[in-house]
Parts: structure tokens; sequence; C-alpha cells
């Protein structure tokens, strides 16, 4: 059994074009995949990394909350996702492209047509998944069961076994989630001109064990997949 922890970035660009700028324009959904049997071995890993800092292990961690103090707590993470069996995919979105006509005009409806996207060709027929996404409000409360209807089609049947909304302070891998997307969506809108000298920092030190930068990678790319969708 293979788990899946989804969650996304900027994603108020979809409807909130007014926002949009040079340095705040792509959006992002992405994951981080494990097997349920490293499941525990990470977790305690992780929340053994919590009490190192004198933190409760129910303290979330997150991208906004990078910090110098907690500096060196967030690159033992990225050591943590780098040495161990941990698969990050994303899927970038210019939010300048995107056209909802063609979405029922529908902000929800085009955000997990995007989400399927980053799932279909993620998951294999070969697998058995469940896929956790952090809980939000839907204005269509059937929208998780319908992404899962649509997944487990002719190419992987039957390969989607549960889709769960799950608080990200419950789930220490929706937090390791978050910091990879939230370092790689940094990267993509800011480029080097980011003003937060730490989380700067973060991103190279990242960049430094995956041996590349945070940018698109090729289309078969496993420890780290970047996809830019093309509109």
């Amino acid at each position: 059994m293979i788990e899946l922890y989804c969650d996304e970035s900027r994603q108020d660009l979809f409807y909130n074009k007014e926002v949009i700028s040079n340095t705040n324009k792509y959006i992002f959904i992405g994951g981080v995949m494990i097997s349920r049997d490293d499941r525990l071995e990470i977790k305690n890993k992780i929340n053994d990394l919590k009490k190192k800092y004198n933190l409760n292990i129910k303290t979330e961690l997150k991208w906004n909350r990078v910090t110098k103090k907690y500096l060196n707590l967030y690159k033992e993470m990225i050591d943590i996702y780098v040495t161990h069996n941990i698969n990050f995919r994303t899927i970038c979105i210019d939010s300048n492209k995107i056209d909802l006509k063609y979405h029922n005009d529908n902000a929800e409806l085009g955000f997990y047509k995007f989400y399927y996207q980053l799932l279909n060709n993620w998951i294999s027929s070969e697998s058995k998944y469940t896929i956790y996404t952090d809980i939000k409000t839907y204005s269509d409360p059937n929208v998780l069961n319908d992404l899962k209807k649509c997944l487990n089609n002719k190419n992987h049947p039957n390969s989607i076994e549960k889709i769960y909304a799950i608080e990200s302070h419950e789930s220490v891998f929706l937090q390791l989630e978050d910091i990879l997307m939230g370092a790689t969506s940094y990267k993509m809108n800011f480029g080097k001109d980011g003003n937060s000298k730490v989380k700067l920092e973060l991103i190279s030190y990242l960049e430094t064990k995956l041996g590349h930068e945070l940018k698109p990678t090729t289309k078969n790319a496993t420890k780290f997949n970047l996809f830019e969708i093309r509109l």
C-alpha cells in the first residue's frame, strides 16, 4: 500500500486575478509519496526531531514558520526527506494563463481538474493507494469522491482505495509536503529575489542535497518531480 499526502499553494490565484504579480503567479498542487511500510519509522523520526528542538510533537511545521531560530530543524527535515524513501511531485500552473471559461466558470472545478493531472500521471495500476489531502470547505461535498472515481479509470482501475481530508497539524507528512512545496513555490515565484535570507538558505540547502536546482524536471524524475503545465 502506498500513501500520498497532498496539498496546494497559492490556489487563491485561480479566482483572485487582482493579486497576480511577477512574484506571485504560480499555483502549485503537490504531494509526497511513501510506502505504508515506512510510515511509522519516518513519523517517529520527525517527532524525535521536534523533541530535539524542544517542540511538542503536535507542533505544526510549515514553510511560513521557517525562521532563523529553527533553520537547523528545517534542514534536518530536508535530511529526512532526502535519506528516506520519500518522493515529492508537484505541478505548477501560471495563473495568468488560466481561463475559467474552460472550467464552466468554476474555480473549484478547474482546481480539481489540475489535481487530477497531478495524480493521474503519478499513480500506477500495479499499486494500491490511500490519498490524504488537507481539509477544506468545498462547495461540492462530493468532490473527493468524484476525484476518486475519475482516478480509478481504465488506466488504473480501483487503484485508489480511499481519499481522506485531514487537518495538516495532524500529519507530519502533510507538514513535510508543505515545506517542500513552499520552498519550490518560493523559488519559482521569486527566483533569487526573495526577501527572506533564511528561506533562501533553506532552498539552497535543499538544492545541494538534491544535486540540482528547484526547477522543472524531466517527466520520469522520482525523488523530486516538478512539472510546469503549459496552457
